[in-house]
């Protein structure tokens, strides 16, 4: 874009400037000002009587040097930095958060950042935006101890937010008090997974500066996170995720031991119950505080962060009169940027637009929900779930060849089936071959289909069964049986929905540290025989709340309740339905003595008694919440 001349033609500083509904590129990416502060937590989460210094990397326009004022993108996160423990336990391979693109921000600590991860910093600041990247507290350079984000961690957090709107107090690393003066007053926060979650939680937090927040595959409460409805999802994971993200570069590993040991008592991995230690944890219920507007991005398929923590939080900001938007993926744990770029970066640049600039660009009189129904086929709606599902019944009946009977209506005499438990079972071996025999699952499938059936929502099964062993899991699995094309995730083998492409793409500007180019990926779209659609586990003993166990009395018939994880799923006609119950799965459930799985415990090492479910088919049938075609 061509420069405004001044009458003495001296070259005027540019301004933001917008065209076509969005803020255009105007400013130097290379030429931006990049500085760190550390900024005064009101918390001291360590104990060391002084109160937690907290690093933020800012990257601005060099134009806010002489009275430039500019919104904030910011983000903070566990992630920034490289974990000073080894990566050997299995919880690493599984949740670990690198990323092809790296995600870790310059090391060198020299009060200059050089690299920020991401493309905000690449996109935004040339449209005349400061992006704001903060160091978790007790991870990187942040002082404190991380606490899975208990409200010394928070506050932390917050406490950037506030130095950013004049209420925190901040200096230079030569010591220096460093104020935000070129800041606008308003902020939107991004990120995906815990830096999402991060968001959610100080959103609730009365930040006046805090304008909107974009959660990407997040929550806002650990307890469903880390627990499976009573089970420990994670062994020792409470523990672990401190460790392991929560080391700065300035102490030793051992320096927040004591509050580890703690995090690992009060999350009670033993009854693994909902207690006061999640109740901290837990922001549901304080949605009525948030005062800023809300895009969200989860994966239907997700894996790691569920889609009941993405539905929870949704209809929590809805009961509050949240302003908000929600887009629904095919995909797993992935960042919309790498799943759908094109369709992506208009959209999150026409809201940080029309939230922090101001800007009249329609994003608000879009259809509320975008749902990707299949591989690049979008559907959008007013609302999430549909809100005329209804349910719609299908009762477990008696076997009809290897399978047993899914009928419309209730099978009176369709006896019992017996299920002995294996500890190391994946969920896509117990969902293949469902006419084929197992003593360790039981498969119930309808007749084919005549027309297709669209559900939208939370399945629920009604299970009437009796368990030999008291205080085992429980599982529920929905599966689509028909050939199709699909796109595939799979928590077994790490699938996420898409697979890399050629070629990279440029967003923004850069410079040689920090180029701002990603790598493309496609849509991984397999033709299978099926698809597993949801699922649910439950401890035995949390079968009527998740406060406190109920033990099982081994002679008795219970009737088991199991929500299925939220979806929006449509069975093609000829499809057939299948509903699995099983005992244990360890897809998704870290079983001890099983390595995630690779083998049966060895001898004297299983982590519970061995189980067999006596199952009353004629009282138990699966209810999914039918859309009427």
């Amino acid at each position: 874009m061509t420069a405004c001349l001044l009458p003495n033609t001296a070259v005027a500083a540019p301004q933001v400037q917008v065209r076509d509904g969005v803020s255009q590129q105007v400013f130097s990416y290379s030429d931006a000002i990049r500085e760190t502060v550390y900024v005064e937590s009101p918390a001291d989460s360590d104990r060391d009587g002084r109160k937690d210094r907290v690093v933020a990397d800012v990257i601005r326009p060099r134009e806010t040097a002489n009275g430039l004022k500019v919104p904030v993108i910011f983000q903070a996160s566990p992630y920034f930095g490289r974990s000073l423990v080894p990566s050997t336990a299995s919880a690493d391979r599984r949740y670990g958060p690198a990323s092809a693109d790296g995600g870790f921000k310059d090391d060198d600590d020299d009060g200059v950042p050089a690299r920020f991860p991401e493309y905000y910093d690449n996109y935004f600041v040339p449209r005349g935006y400061a992006v704001v990247q903060v160091d978790m507290p007790g991870t990187r350079y942040s002082e404190g101890c991380s606490t899975v984000d208990g409200e010394e961690q928070l506050l932390g957090v917050k406490a950037a937010l506030d130095w950013l709107d004049g209420r925190a107090t901040a200096t230079a690393k030569a010591g220096a008090p460093v104020q935000a003066d070129w800041d606008t007053g308003k902020v939107g926060w991004v990120g995906r997974s815990h830096r999402g979650t991060l968001a959610n939680m100080v959103a609730t937090m009365d930040v006046p500066n805090l304008k909107t927040i974009v959660p990407i595959d997040s929550a806002a409460s650990w307890y469903p996170y880390m627990r499976n409805q009573g089970l420990r999802r994670f062994t020792d994971y409470a523990r672990w995720t401190v460790v392991q993200h929560s080391n700065t570069q300035r102490a030793g590993v051992d320096r927040c031991k004591a509050v580890q040991d703690e995090l690992a008592i009060a999350s009670d991995d033993e009854d693994a119950v909902y207690n006061d230690f999640w109740q901290e944890r837990d922001y549901v219920a304080k949605a009525g505080r948030v005062k800023a507007s809300v895009l969200m991005v989860h994966g239907l398929n997700d894996w790691n962060v569920t889609t009941d923590l993405a539905l929870d939080w949704w209809k929590a900001l809805g009961d509050a009169g949240v302003q908000r938007k929600l887009v629904l993926t095919q995909q797993a744990h992935v960042d919309p940027i790498d799943a759908h770029r094109e369709r992506w970066l208009p959209k999150i640049h026409q809201w940080m637009d029309h939230w922090l600039m101001g800007v009249q660009n329609g994003i608000m009189d879009e259809p509320r929900v975008e749902l990707e129904r299949s591989a690049n086929r979008w559907e959008t709606a007013a609302h999430w779930p549909a809100p005329n599902a209804a349910g719609r019944d299908w009762w477990f009946g008696g076997h009809t060849g290897g399978a047993n009977k899914l009928a419309g209506e209730q099978v009176p005499g369709a006896g019992l089936s017996l299920v002995h438990e294996s500890y190391a079972q994946l969920q896509e071996d117990m969902a293949a071959e469902p006419e084929k025999q197992s003593l360790n699952r039981e498969v119930y499938l309808s007749d084919p289909l005549p027309q297709a059936v669209r559900f939208s929502g939370v399945p629920e099964v009604s299970l009437r069964a009796k368990a030999s062993v008291s205080g085992t899991p429980l599982s529920a699995i929905l599966v689509d049986y028909g050939t199709d094309a699909r796109t595939v995730t799979d928590e077994d083998t790490e699938l996420t929905g898409l697979v890399s492409a050629e070629g990279v793409d440029c967003l923004g500007q850069g410079t040689t540290v920090d180029t701002g180019c990603y790598t493309r990926h496609s849509q991984d779209v397999r033709t299978r025989s099926f698809e597993i659609v949801t699922k649910v586990q439950i401890d035995t003993e949390n079968r009527d709340t998740l406060t406190y166990d109920k033990p099982v009395d081994p002679a008795r018939f219970y009737d088991y309740r199991l929500e299925l994880l939220p979806e929006d799923y449509v069975f093609k006609a000829g499809h057939r339905i299948g509903v699995l119950i099983a005992g244990t799965t360890c897809t998704g459930t870290e079983v001890p003595g099983t390595d995630w799985c690779a083998h049966e415990p060895a001898p004297g090492q299983e982590p519970w008694g061995l189980t067999e479910f006596e199952i009353d088919n004629t009282n138990s049938k699966v209810t999914l919440p039918v859309v009427p075609s």
